[in-house]
């Protein structure tokens, strides 16, 4: 379980400092889908590459990300 934890703390710790504003524009379900398999730990690399600039720029990504985050714990 701490692995977890550190993977998420180095994934988050990669973001670069925000200097603008985030996004809150609304996710589709293509991209939740994609959040929610990625918080589950089943994306390859490539995906999650894919996954990390979303989650960077749209706040309303990052609440799906943490809602699917809680509904595993």
């Amino acid at each position: 379980m701490n692995n977890e934890f550190e993977i998420l703390s180095a994934f988050l710790e990669s973001f670069e400092p925000e200097v603008s504003g985030r996004s809150a524009e609304p996710v589709s379900d293509a991209d939740r889908n994609k959040i929610e398999r990625f918080a589950r730990g089943e994306l390859g690399a490539d995906e999650r590459a894919a996954v990390a600039p979303m989650l960077a720029a749209n706040e309303n990504a990052m609440r799906v990300l943490l809602r699917a985050l809680g509904k595993g714990a």
